[in-house]
C-alpha cells in the first residue's frame, strides 16, 4: 500500500526588528502556491508578539492558511537548519537575509545553510529590485 504523501509546509523565521511587510508577504505566498502551512519560529525577547506577526497571523486565518506559532528567546541559524531537516515536510524556509542571522551566530565560521536539505528563501529588505 503506497504511503500518504506529508503535507507540505514553509517554515518562516524571524527575528523581532526585522520583520518586513513583503517578508510576511512572501511566506504567506509562497504558502498558497504550494498548497502548504506556515510553521512560524520567532525569536522575541519578552512575550509580547512582535505587532507584524498579529497582523501576519490575522491574514493567515482570513486566507485558510494553517499555522503553528514558536516563540525562541534564541533562534540561530543551526536551529532553523535542523527544524528544517528534521521535520521532513518543510520544502522551504523563508529568511530575511543571510547576513542579518550571522551576528545571531555562536560560530561566524560556520555555515549551516549548507546543510539545509530545502530551499531556502531569503527577502532581504535593504536590497531593493
Amino acid at each position: 500500500m503506497p504511503s500518504a504523501r506529508p503535507e507540505r509546509t514553509v517554515l518562516l523565521a524571524v527575528r523581532e526588528g526585522h520583520l518586513d511587510p513583503r517578508l510576511l508577504s512572501s511566506a504567506r505566498g509562497l504558502c498558497q502556491r504550494l498548497d502548504a502551512s506556515l510553521d512560524i519560529l520567532v525569536r522575541t525577547e519578552g512575550e509580547a508578539l512582535p505587532a507584524e506577526i498579529d497582523a501576519l497571523v490575522d491574514a493567515l486565518r482570513r486566507d485558510g492558511v494553517l499555522y503553528t506559532l514558536t516563540q525562541k528567546p534564541v533562534l540561530r541559524r543551526r536551529d532553523i537548519v535542523q527544524y528544517a531537516n528534521t521535520h521532513e515536510c518543510v520544502s522551504a524556509v523563508v529568511i530575511d537575509s543571510l547576513e542579518g542571522w550571522e551576528k545571531v551566530a555562536e560560530d561566524r565560521a560556520s555555515d549551516p545553510w549548507s546543510r539545509l536539505a530545502c530551499p531556502l528563501v531569503t527577502a532581504d529588505p535593504a536590497k531593493k529590485p
